[in-house]
């Protein structure tokens, strides 16, 4: 149906437009609006600005996200028992309240979400002050006082230490729920302070430490065994908030991705870009969790691909290589037993045992005999975007691999 179809690579003027449309000769005040749309500059100028400026507010827009917004329904929905379970079998018809066997429900509040967070807060209900307090008791001794940390029905194991547990969600109530009150109680105490060594005695009596004998040892989880080695090395990028990082390892992940430029590739874990179903491969190496389901208790696992990817992972190398630059920098290369005994205490918090030095001692000359072909050294100093001030690469790539050996190292890595 079409006789004629033009395209213009601008943005026609109405006067244009009518022209175009009836065919008519163009009038002085038509051309005076040709004029400005085309050939004067600062008009031309103006309506450039405008576009892009339009155009910013528009792509602002677009960049704003939808975010769910839970709300009270206009009326109750009415709610059966149902028979033995099954949807079709509807029983009676039952109203909002709380269990029985809990505190009652507060007078006045509406039986709402809000009245049901305000009956969760009240300073006679011990539900939300035991479940918070097992948690950080979990973070900091690897285990609950409630070993079932996500289920505290009756399904789940009762806690190991009753009265224990309600004085600490007694206790933090009290303190108006002041969380640095209740860490501060729990690592200034005895149980904490204990040392992590297990006597033969203890082993035979209480192997699972369900008496707290002794304080915890345990693997650190994902997320601090990374931001530790960072910090560390100086590496860590301290910026708080803004958008997602994307580590090295998203570019062989489960939908590849270039990672980011420095100093964004450093920044703590929390910022780790990732999708629910597809972590970070080395995240998911070292246990870290999936987002699609809530996980309140991870298990922890030993696997030969945990120590690998601590030796050989870009992010891991890296941070022991600018490790390594800056304890030649302060102990220089005349003075390895200052280096060996300086770097075992930042990544331990001990100094190496005389038997544990000469090993140490023995593995960097190795290493540094190793890395005696300059183009293999070369190689493998460009792992990684941090630049090395140090000028002997042989001696550099040798106690990065020192330093790479101490940072898989099971105190390095553990909580003790």
């Amino acid at each position: 149906m079409l006789d004629e179809f033009y395209l213009y690579d601008r943005v026609l003027t109405p006067e244009e437009i009518k022209i175009l449309a009836v065919n008519s000769h163009k009038s002085e005040q038509n051309g005076l609006s040709i004029f400005l749309q085309d050939a004067y500059t600062p008009a031309v100028t103006a309506r450039q600005q405008l576009y892009t400026e339009r155009k910013s507010f528009g792509d602002q827009r677009q960049r704003l996200t939808e975010v769910m917004v839970m709300k009270e329904m206009p009326g109750l929905r009415e709610t059966h028992i149902l028979e033995r379970g099954h949807y079709e079998n509807r029983g009676r018809v039952v109203n909002r309240a709380t269990p029985k066997v809990l505190t009652p429900f507060p007078k006045g509040v509406p039986m709402d979400r809000m009245g049901l967070a305000k009956w969760l807060t009240t300073s006679d209900q011990p539900l939300l002050a035991r479940v918070t307090v097992n948690r950080y008791w979990q973070m900091i001794f690897g285990r609950g006082l409630v070993s079932t940390s996500e289920d505290f029905g009756l399904q789940g194991k009762p806690p190991s230490h009753p009265e224990l547990l309600d004085w600490l969600a007694r206790d933090f109530i009290n303190s108006g729920w002041n969380l640095h009150h209740l860490l501060k109680k729990m690592v200034l105490s005895h149980t904490y302070r204990q040392n992590s060594r297990i006597s033969a005695d203890a082993k035979e009596k209480d192997p699972e430490n369900l008496l707290l004998s002794r304080s915890p040892a345990y693997r650190l989880p994902a997320e601090m065994i990374r931001d530790g080695l960072l910090a560390h090395s100086k590496l860590l990028h301290q910026k708080v908030g803004g958008a997602g990082a994307k580590p090295y390892d998203l570019k062989v992940s489960f939908k590849p991705m270039n990672p980011d430029g420095a100093p964004n590739v450093y920044r703590r874990s929390m910022y780790t870009y990732w999708k629910r179903t597809g972590p970070t491969p080395v995240m998911m190496a070292l246990d870290a969790s999936k987002r699609d389901v809530c996980t309140v208790r991870r298990e922890r696992t030993d696997s030969a691909s945990q120590a690998l990817i601590l030796l050989n992972g870009i992010q891991f190398v890296e941070a022991a290589r600018a490790f390594a630059d800056q304890l030649i920098i302060q102990h220089g290369s005349e003075n390895p037993a200052d280096l060996i005994n300086d770097a075992f205490r930042k990544l331990t918090s001990r100094y190496p045992t005389e038997k544990e030095a000469i090993i140490l001692s023995q593995l960097l000359s190795e290493q540094k005999e190793q890395f005696s072909d300059p183009k293999e050294t070369e190689k493998f100093l460009k792992v990684g975007y941090y630049k090395a001030k140090s000028k002997d690469l042989s001696h550099l790539a040798a106690v990065t691999t020192f330093v790479s050996a101490l940072m898989n190292f099971d105190e390095t890595i553990s909580k003790r």
